[in-house]
């Protein structure tokens, strides 16, 4: 980590939760698993206007829904706007996503589908450091769509996803 000390800040972490089918079709909700990085400059780099670290950084993800009757699984790139979780801070996600679907025992895909997610992100207490260095928890609300290219009746699909999540920050 200390490679990455010099000038990047962020965090990466395991995520797992809930995804609800909006529209409420039977079988299409289910358990939701993600991975993700958030990677921005330090404020030894660049500084926001009132003197603390860029709160932008770059989103990158990859998320699987698996539902008795529709599995995907998705890798999204977007935005990140989050502060320092000393002790607590909101965060926002924002970007688009390419997928690969299995929908009622059929094959799809999709790209361009946007999402969106806010939450809360706070720093472990026992593993607090002052460098900014260590444990987070992560907890967050997603609103994900996918457009699906070959499943007639489900071109446009939309998901809540809760999630919680376990990681590491750098600073």
């Amino acid at each position: 980590m200390t490679l990455l000390s010099g000038c990047v800040r962020g965090f990466t972490r395991a995520e797992t939760g809930a995804a609800c089918k909006l529209g409420g079709r039977a079988g299409h909700s289910g358990q939701t698993f993600s991975v993700d990085t958030v990677i921005g400059v330090d404020a030894r780099t660049a500084k926001w206007i009132d003197g603390r670290a860029l709160p932008f950084a770059a989103h990158v993800s990859g998320t699987a829904i698996l539902a008795p009757d529709r599995k995907v699984f998705a890798f999204g790139t977007g935005l990140a706007y989050y502060g320092s979780p000393r002790p607590i801070s909101g965060y926002m996600l924002g970007g688009t996503t390419i997928h690969v679907d299995e929908i009622d025992g059929r094959f799809s895909f999709g790209n361009l589908s946007p999402y969106g997610e806010v939450g809360l992100l706070t720093s472990v207490p026992s593993r607090h450091r002052l460098d900014g260095r260590g444990l987070v928890l992560s907890l967050g609300v997603q609103a994900a769509t996918y457009f699906n290219y070959l499943v007639k009746g489900s071109e446009v699909d939309g998901f809540l996803l809760l999630k919680l999540g376990v990681g590491w920050e750098v600073n």
